[in-house]
């Protein structure tokens, strides 16, 4: 078994760990009584997909402009930021991403509250923050981020659960170690079909709205990592404003599509796809959106969109898996590619 694989697997118990904590809790109480009026958030690769899922989770529940800052803006321009009433995030699994520490640092000088989230808790970006939230995550050998990026993921929505004090969405996260577990012990033979239709794929498209949208730059980031699949993540409505002139019935198109409010949108947006003879995939609980793709996977139904978000993530993850199973590819040590990258 790779390390890739065997990271996969442990995520269920990762996770189950992390929600114990009662640290995050103390965190989102100290930021509400702060009453911020704005978030920033600093990461890089699969950081910044999880802060994406974030942006969405944290406007949706506490009522607040999210925006992600290009690091360069700091760390290159040194471009000066009037942060006063603003929570800045930074995200870095290792902590020692140059730019996200250097970009945090200059957010706090400039009068931000600023939080830091990492795996590692004798990294500079944990030097660098007023408060800081732990993955627990353990060593990562795979390069290929899994366990880390969906660690991540869970502590910046326990932050919003709790800063928000949303009882709901709170009861949704903690039924993500079982959601998980269920899907890992399941078949993953639609899986392994959607990996073998994309072996001799030279590039693809993934989809994903909401919620959904970070799961999908996350499973493009898989794929290109793993695979050397070109893939590129566009949100499902982003995508029709132009890219979807360049699709042809040789480019598959992979949608990640949750049923929340925007299950109707991606529907219409599918038929589009159908319409122009694209060769679609479908991830989701939908049965319509099921039954009009070329392919699918099915998600369980029934669950709130925030406990299948995660479940969506574990199969773009094993979908990369399979994938690069199927091209005779090592994912756990993919070409060009080491596991603490930093840039300024």
């Amino acid at each position: 078994m790779t390390h890739f694989e065997r990271e996969i697997r442990e995520q269920p118990e990762v996770l189950a760990k992390l929600l114990q904590s009662e640290h995050v809790r103390v965190v989102a109480d100290a930021l509400r009584d702060r009453a911020p009026r704005s978030i920033i958030t600093l990461a890089r690769g699969s950081s910044d997909n999880a802060v994406t899922f974030f942006s969405y989770l944290a406007a949706q529940t506490l009522g607040l402009p999210v925006a992600s800052l290009p690091p360069s803006l700091l760390t290159v321009y040194a471009a000066p930021m009037r942060a006063e009433d603003t929570v800045a995030v930074g995200v870095s699994q290792s902590g020692e991403s140059s730019d996200v520490v250097g970009g945090l640092l200059s957010l706090r000088r400039s009068g931000a509250v600023v939080v830091a989230l990492s795996n590692d808790p004798d990294s500079s970006l944990v030097d660098a923050a007023d408060y800081t939230l732990l993955q627990g995550a353990g060593r990562e050998r795979a390069v290929a981020a899994s366990k880390t990026f969906s660690s991540q993921l869970l502590l910046l929505s326990l932050l919003v659960a709790h800063w928000g004090q949303d009882d709901a969405l709170l009861g949704a996260l903690e039924a993500v170690p079982e959601a998980m577990t269920g899907f890992l012990d399941g078949s993953q033979d639609d899986l392994k079909h959607l990996a073998l239709r994309l072996t001799h794929a030279s590039s693809c498209y993934v989809l994903g709205r909401g919620l959904s949208y970070g799961s999908a730059l996350e499973t493009a980031l898989k794929l290109k990592e793993t695979c050397y699949l070109h893939a590129e993540a566009y949100s499902s409505a982003e995508f029709q404003h132009g890219p979807i002139a360049a699709v042809s019935p040789s480019d598959p198109v992979l949608m990640l599509a949750l049923q929340d409010r925007t299950e109707a949108s991606n529907t219409a947006a599918a038929y589009k796809l159908r319409a122009a003879s694209a060769d679609l995939s479908v991830v989701s609980s939908s049965p319509t959106l099921r039954d009009d793709a070329t392919a699918a996977v099915s998600l369980p139904a029934g669950l709130h969109p925030a406990t299948q978000a995660f479940v969506m993530v574990l199969a773009g993850q094993l979908l990369a898996l399979h994938l690069a199973t199927a091209k005779g590819l090592n994912p756990d040590a993919p070409r060009h590619l080491n596991k603490v990258t930093k840039t300024m």
